[in-house]
Order: C-alpha cells, then structure tokens, then sequence
C-alpha cells in the first residue's frame, strides 16, 4: 500500500466546537485511510465490458475477485462494492481479503442513483405514491441512518434530478466520479453547500470494465477518510461526518485543510467539520503534499463562481500554507483543492461542451469546513419533506447519546431484557438493559446484531463479533447469566472460526437450554447453521438439495452459490424450527441481468433469446425455507419450501410458534423488480409442526387507489412471537403514514385470520422493531436535531391493543411489572401443557 501522507490522526468524528475547548489538533487524532466509493463488479447487471456493450448474455470477465485484487494492488486501504440495487456480491465467497478493509456497499435507487455503504442488506428502493416526487429516496437515506451505515449522492448532475435538490441527510456527494464531469459535480456540490446543506466529498472510480484500469479503476479517484482506525465503523463514522479529502490516486497529490474558529491556536475542526464559533474570523491552515509545480487554490462560499481567497504554486513536496479570513454571515463554508497539468480529471458527456484544459485538471480537493456563529445551518431543499404526523409512542431507554439500533427484547418472570447494537467513537458494542433498567456493555470492538432470550435467572445474549476485519471473520458468541443479567459469564465461541459467520437467531428448549441459529460463509455457499446447549459441532441444515457450481474460468457469471440467509428460530413442545430466506430455485442465483426474458433482450443488435434461457431475476427469486428437528433426535429434516413463487422476492423470513402450537411464518415479499416496488408483508401457517403449509396471505395492506397502482404500504422485516395467552403476534414497520415515515405496526392471528391492531410505535423513523411477551422494542430516530444529527434511540412499547386500535403509550416504569406479570401468566400455562421429551 501506499504510504499514509505524514501528520496523520488516530481519531474522527464530526468535531463541533461545544463544551470544554480542544487540546490537540483534530486532524492528530485519526489516521487518513485511502478508499473508493463506488466500485462494480459482474454482480452488476452491466458488469463487464462485453456484457454492457455487447450483449447482456455475455461472459462475465469481471469477478469480486479481480475487482478486489486491483484495490490491493492500487494500495487502498479500504473499498466497498457497490453493485446496482443488490447486496447478492457479499455473498460471493470471494468476497474477502488480507490486505484491504471491505467494507459493505450498494449502488441503491433506479433514480437517482446513490452509493451505501455500511448497511447489513440491500437499500429497497419503494415506490413512490402520487404526489410523493421523492419519497423513495427520502426512504433510501432514513434506512441507510437506520442500519447506521453511510449514505451518498452519486454523479449528481448525470442526469440532473430534482430528487437531490430535496433529500435530507446525505453523508457524502459523488464531487469527483472519474466517468462524468468532475467541475460539473463540483460546482453542484458548491451549489448544495450555499443551499445550507451539509455533506463531504466523495470520489468514485464508478469501474465498470477491467480494460479500464490504470485510468479509472479502483482508487481514481481516491477518497481518503479520516479514521481511528482500519476498521468498518470507523471508516463509516468518518464518511457520515464527512471528514474526506480526495486525490487522482493513492500517490497524487494530497491536501487538507484545518480550521481554528476560536483563534486560540488548535486547529479544532478538519474539511467535513461543522464548527461553531463567536470569533469575526477563522483561520485555515492547508497542507498540500505530491503536488511540485501545481497550483492551491482555496475558495470560500459561494464557490468557483468567485475569486479564491488563497492561490499559490506548489514549489515543494510537502508545504502548509496559513490564511485568516473572516466570516461571511451566519454560516460559511471553506475548502481547497489542487490543480494541474494531467489527463482529464472526469469524461465529458456533453457533445457541446468545451474539452478540458490540461493544464487546468483537478488533481487533489478537500471536503469544506463549515463554520456557523450559532445554530448549524438549516438546508434549503427544493420540495419540503412532509412534516411528522401523529404523536410519538413508546418508553426510550436511558442508554446515553448516540446511535442505538437492531434491538431485540425477552421477557421473564422479572420483567423486561433488552439488547441493542452501539455505536461508539470507531467501534460497535453490544448493550444490555435489566429489567431494573441497569445497562452493561456486553461486548465492544465490532461486536454487533445482537439478540436475546431469558427464563427466570438465566439470561442468555448471542452476537457476533470480530477480533480483525483483515479479512472480515466475524464469529459468534454467546453469554449467560445465571442472577437475572447482573453479571455474565466468558463468552463461548459457537463458530469454528473459519470465514464470516453472523447474523445471529437465538430461542431457548422447553427444558430452558439455549439454541443458536446463524449464517455462514467459509468459502463456497452461504449456509445455516443451528446449534444446541448439549450438541457437540453446529449442524448445517440449508444444504440438503442445493447445486453449487464454482465459475469457469471463461465466465465469471457460471458460478452457482445459492444463498440461506436470515434465520429464525421458533421452538414447539417436541420440536425446534428454523427458517431462512434462500434463492437456489432462482435460475442464476445471485446474478442480477444474467438471462433475458425469451424474445427480449438488453444490448443485443440481433433481438433474439434461445427460448431455452429462463426469464432473468433482478432481485432473485429468495424465498421461505424451514427445517425441523424433533427434540429427542440429532436429525434435521431436508429444507421445506414453504411459499413456492416465481414472482416475487420473498424475505427475511421470520417463524414463531403460537400457544396452541401453530406454527406461523411471515415475511416481506415484493415484485421482481429491483426498483419503484414496496414490499408487503406475507404470512403462511403450519399446523403439522412445519411440515406443510397454508396458502400465503398478506396481512394489513392498504388498498391502491387503482388496481394497477403499486402498494401504498412500505412494509418490511417482520417478527413473531406469542402473547402471554398464547396469541401469535406479529410486527413490522410500514411507511404508510403521510410523513413517509416508518411506524412499528401490528397484527395478532385469530380465528384462523390475521386481525390488523394497528401503529405500535410511532415518532421519527421507527424501525427494526423485536416482540416478546406483548412488548415491542424499536429503534427510533426522533431524537435527531438536525441534518447531521447521528443520534437514534430504542423505545418500548405495550402491544395490547385491540384489533383496528391504536396502542396507547406506557410509560417504562409501567411496561417492566406488566410484562413480568404476562410472562408469568405464559409460562404457567406452558407448564401445565402435556409433558414432553425435551432432550435434544
């Protein structure tokens, strides 16, 4: 890799000048860390130089493989891959590396386009209702802030879209991507920052084709991010804060820029920074590195379209250059970039326009620093966002600033147990709250996606974690206590170690053992894995009956690794249950664009498909699938389909057993189409123990104003559990609000028929909601202040409503005895059922 620019930090974050003044400069705090953006491979349906000129029916020559074998040649230290409207390449097994830090990406959204990374699933680009212009990129952004990960515009002005001028809460704007217009995207950005909103700058290589590296493959440009450390979250924190600077390559020239707001010497803010300050000046202090002979130039809001305040001639390989300048108004923006003597920075995609100068190419620019005498600045979109609607409901848990999300609750005798995921400076930490309220940090470093379950005393917390993301080998882990959560034993590793194994599902045996339930990746497909207090090695259930082909070496494409992904667990008297999604019914599964509709075909000058090819899924066509095991045996059942389509992607998957031993599975199924289409939620019954299963149907969907209209609904990722008298209760979130936002709802089975309660949770964007024992926890970020504002929250709720009413918000105090009281109800009921064999 390339050597780091010298006067680099240990620490990002967004530096706001608030409470006790800085000691140190913020940019000795972090370490600059070199990346991309934005990187394709053939898990893009244009992937491939032939596929996208020729014919989509071509060999794919472009694989996860070479595109991460050319970011660790270029020496980044970072790079996502970020394939048009699909997460299927992470769940390629060479998507790993020793030497570059991968983080998750998605190019999400039919339009425009935008780059996430960071999340843990696809970004569902929704459809957009009448009279709501961009509520599906609006929605794209809220679940990238919800899953904690990093949202940005891509090539702004190609083709220009009024959906950017209006969203709110994009991390980072492509300013830079090497196949548009970098001064075009540029002079946007500037646009956006006078328009009050608040952003860094990203660079994209956008490399579609092999042919083109040297020129514009990974890491041209680069985008060099401030970080704690070489790790995920600490890339992310810097994007979300902003804190880039960009360059042509890893060994172009390099520059930053500082800013002193308060005049007392520290540097406290760098380029992405929003500082606050009383001072009638600022002073910036900018270093320019590999750039002898090219030209600074530092510009001040409103941009290009007036004079820099500072221009000098780079005379040296390293030199910092100091101005004072004084503020403009309430808010101000700075920032610096290098020009010079080189190819074309971006192409050209106006036959009219003037060709660039060669002399005049930007080789190198920073993210600005924005200063603001009082509040932070207040963007000025295009279209207004709706504003909330209705009032917020549900308790927040006192677990301190920042961001909290995936949470999940059990309840026991004593009450209420509750896990979240943390994010701190650089790192995720799994947290738990006690039934007294009392919060212990369970796991720290990249501890993530955590899940629990409790009878009586034993508490037990299941997550994963990684010791070194070089490569990524996430393991899980589980912890127990035997006092009610005062205090946890060592964790026990479940995993072998091996690949990246996540994702976890946890339940407990009716004799109050634990069971596990995960997603593995170690070197061919993704599988599901079960164990069992008392088993020796977990037991792989998702195999059975999956056809896996390695690529060839003509065809990238070839490969066949059917994914199981997501499971759930649900436990029966004499059984225990665990469901998945899966695609190895898909004609290419994992392939987006890979075959063509008979007759129809993309790129193809003869118009003619061989009948014999299958029609083409984008998304694939996932699906439930369930195995069983009866307690008393070692043997799983063969994987069970438990909703054949062929037209629709049916997942996340989610399966609970109701008191009379029905056994329900729900899940969130779309079109096969990977934009302008809104999942609904779906659910099946068993009452053979998961055997065979009833008809689909959807539960609580509103009706389009037209038959052909899409689903008004936004509904996704739901979960399962029994009430206290054994109702099976189902939860969600849904954006049919007129906010656009997303509400925690509800549905109970009765009578054989789903019975829709109503909004659980409301208040912000609600999301990733849990259930157990009539209680409903969810993260919500409805504490959020401002553009910039990372904070989210968990919230619980009550769920014992009526059918069609809305469920009145208690209190915390007053949910943790009720809940104890319901699950003592429960569990005196289960007790008092037929006695079973509960080894396993």
């Amino acid at each position: 890799a390339a050597a780091l620019p010298a006067g680099s930090a240990r620490a990002a974050g967004r530096a706001v000048a608030r409470g006790a003044a800085p000691t140190v400069d913020a940019i000795s705090l972090g370490s600059w860390l070199a990346g991309d953006t934005h990187v394709h491979d053939d898990h893009s349906s244009d992937g491939s130089f032939i596929r996208q000129i020729v014919s989509q029916q071509g060999p794919g020559t472009l694989s996860v493989a070479d595109q991460i074998g050319e970011g660790e040649r270029t020496g980044l230290n970072w790079m996502p891959l970020t394939d048009h409207r699909t997460y299927d390449q992470h769940w390629d097994p060479q998507w790993t590396s020793s030497k570059l830090l991968l983080v998750p990406g998605e190019e999400c959204n039919g339009a425009p386009h935008a780059t996430c990374l960071g999340a843990i699933d696809v970004v569902v680009d929704g459809a957009n209702p009448p009279g709501a212009p961009f509520r599906h990129v609006q929605q794209s952004i809220w679940d990238a802030h919800a899953q904690g990960a990093s949202w940005g515009i891509a090539h702004p002005t190609d083709p220009v879209k009024i959906e950017n001028d209006c969203v709110m809460g994009a991390h980072t704007v492509e300013t830079w991507n090497r196949a548009t217009e970098a001064d075009v995207e540029v002079d946007w950005a500037e646009n956006a920052w006078n328009k009050g909103f608040r952003f860094g700058a990203a660079g994209a290589c956008d490399c579609h084709f092999k042919e083109l590296w040297g020129v514009a493959g990974p890491g041209m440009p680069t985008t060099w991010v401030l970080a704690k450390t070489q790790t995920e979250r600490a890339v992310l924190d810097a994007l979300r804060a902003g804190r880039t600077t960009l360059s042509s390559s890893p060994v172009g020239a390099f520059v930053t820029i500082e800013a002193d707001a308060d005049g007392d010497g520290i540097y406290e803010g760098v380029g992405g920074d929003e500082l606050v300050s009383t001072a009638s000046t600022v002073t910036l202090r900018v270093r320019v590195q590999r750039a002898p002979g090219m030209t600074l130039l530092v510009y001040e809001a409103p941009g290009r379209a007036a004079a820099p305040v500072l221009r000098a001639v780079i005379t040296s390989a390293d030199e910092t250059h100091t101005v004072e300048v004084p503020m403009h108004g309430p808010t101000h923006w700075w920032r610096a970039e290098v020009r010079g003597d080189g190819p074309p920075s971006g192409m050209t995609t106006n036959p009219q326009a003037d060709v660039p100068k060669s002399a005049d190419q930007l080789q190198a620019m920073t993210s600005p620093v924005f200063v603001t005498t009082g509040a932070p600045a207040v963007p000025q979109p295009a279209i207004e966002l709706p504003p909330l609607s209705g009032d917020p409901s549900g308790a927040a848990l006192e677990l301190g600033g920042g961001w909290h999300g995936f949470p999940d609750v059990a309840v026991s005798g004593a009450g209420a147990h509750l896990v979240a995921e943390e994010h701190g400076d650089g790192v995720t930490s799994v947290v738990y709250v006690d039934p007294s309220g009392r919060r212990t940090t369970i796991a720290g470093g990249a501890a993530r996606l955590p899940k629990v379950t409790a009878n009586g005393d034993d508490v037990w917390i299941a997550y994963q974690n990684e010791a070194d993301q070089l490569p990524r080998n996430p393991q899980v882990f589980l912890v127990h206590s035997t006092d009610g959560g005062r205090s946890f034993g060592a964790p026990q590793r479940l995993s072998d170690g091996r690949g990246r194994q996540e994702r976890v599902a946890l339940a407990l045996l009716p004799d109050g053992r634990p069971v596990v339930a995960w997603q593995a990746a170690t070197g061919s497909a993704v599988e599901v894995l079960v164990w069992s207090a008392g088993d020796g090695a977990p037991a792989v259930v998702s195999l059975p009956g999956k056809v896996i082909t390695p690529p060839n070496a003509a065809d990238s494409r070839s490969a066949r690794y059917p994914a199981s992904l997501f499971p759930d667990l649900a436990v029966l008297p004499d059984a225990v249950v665990v469901s998945w999604q899966d695609n190895r019914n898909d004609p290419d599964p994992l392939w987006t664009g890979h075959l063509d509709p008979a007759g129809i075909t993309d790129n193809d000058p003869t118009g003619v498909t061989p009948s014999t090819i299958a029609p083409k899924t984008d998304p694939d066509r996932w699906e439930p699938m369930v195995a069983i095991r009866r307690l008393g045996t070692s043997t799983w059942s063969a994987p069970t389909r438990v909703a054949p389509r062929d037209d629709r992607a049916q997942c996340h998957p989610a399966v609970g057993a109701a008191g009379d031993g029905t056994l329900v599975c729900a899940w969130d199924s779309r079109e096969l189409r990977s934009s302008g289409t809104s999942p609904v939620i779906t659910a099946s019954t068993s009452s053979d123990g998961g055997q065979t299963w009833t008809a689909p149907v959807t539960v609580d969907v509103t009706p389009p104003l037209h038959p052909t209209d899409p689903p008004v609904d936004f509904s996704q990722r739901p979960r399962l559990a029994a009430d206290p008298d054994g109702t099976m209760r189902l939860v969600w979130y849904d954006a049919r609000g007129e906010d656009w936002r997303w509400a925690v709802r509800s549905a109970v089975l009765s009578d054989g028929a789903w019975q829709p309660v109503g909004e659980v949770i409301r208040g912000g964007n609600c999301t990733w909601p849990a259930v157990d024992g009539g209680l409903v926890v969810a993260a919500t970020d409805r504490a959020a202040q401002s553009q910039r504002d990372a904070r989210q929250d968990i919230v619980l709720a009550t769920a014992a409503g009526t059918p069609g009413s809305a469920v009145p918000e208690v209190p915390l105090p007053v949910v943790l005895p009720l809940a104890a009281a319901a699950v003592a109800t429960l569990v005196a009921r289960a007790r008092r059922r037929a006695a079973v064999d509960t080894s396993a």
